[in-house]
């Protein structure tokens, strides 16, 4: 099995969402699943020129010279192909969404009537890669992914694909800072649960319930969570009002 997985944070490797990414990556690759890990911020992506060239004069090729031709050579080629954020503003990052603005040279340009209801575009492949989602986010409530959900959902039907799994982790910031309090032990757990599921993924091609469970446990109680939260951003601005 062949799975990549892009990653769409500024932050790079020092990024909360990473945290999750390589736990995966182990996982997926001791259940025997070639992996990639792309980190798009270390990627050459220019923006959507939106002059519809890939689907016209050269249809299926960006005119764009950059790194998103071998990008997309990669996601085509996977049998599953992640697509990791944080969290920013409720949606993806910046990153994230110039990757997938360029990722229309995939799609036919002739419109159809699709399976959901809505109008799409018509197939220029006969098959795309399955879908997972990694996504974190800082507000104590798993909620606060929500609108990534719904937004890759959608996507993925677009793509005549479908999301096979989803991990979501709210409190994201813990992640990393929790190793250095006594949450320390249900870090490392978590960390061990995303092994699990990556597992799961390679061998089922989903997530099983009593992992996912697992994994939508929350750190600590949101009232808790927004005190610690809180103090930790009072003493941030303190040290820089001094």
């Amino acid at each position: 099995m062949k799975i990549t997985i892009y990653y769409g944070s500024i932050h790079k490797k020092r990024g909360n969402t990473y945290v999750i990414i390589d736990e995966f990556a182990k996982g997926a690759k001791e259940a025997g699943a070639d992996v990639d890990v792309v980190l798009l911020a270390e990627k050459k992506i220019k923006n959507c020129a939106a002059c519809v060239n890939c689907w016209t004069q050269t249809p299926g090729q960006c005119v764009i010279k950059d790194d998103m031709a071998d990008l997309l050579d990669m996601f085509m080629t996977s049998d599953i192909a992640v697509l990791a954020t944080p969290v920013y503003v409720h949606n993806v990052t910046g990153i994230m969404k110039t990757f997938i603005d360029r990722i229309i040279p995939i799609i036919d340009p002739h419109l159809v009537k699709m399976k959901n209801g809505y109008t799409g575009h018509i197939k220029r492949y006969e098959t795309y890669p399955k879908i997972g989602v990694i996504a974190t986010g800082a507000f104590p409530e798993q909620k606060c992914t929500e609108f990534v959900s719904q937004y890759f959902q959608r996507l993925s039907q677009d793509l005549y694909s479908n999301v096979i799994f989803e991990i979501y982790k709210a409190q994201a910031i813990l992640l990393k800072m929790g190793d250095q309090t006594p949450l320390r032990p249900l870090v490392e757990d978590y960390k061990n649960k995303v092994r699990t599921a990556a597992k799961e993924v390679v061998e089922h091609m989903k997530i099983s319930e009593e992992t996912q469970n697992a994994l939508d446990k929350r750190f600590l109680p949101d009232d808790i969570y927004i005190q610690e939260a809180n103090k930790y951003w009072d003493s941030r601005i303190a040290h820089y009002e001094k």
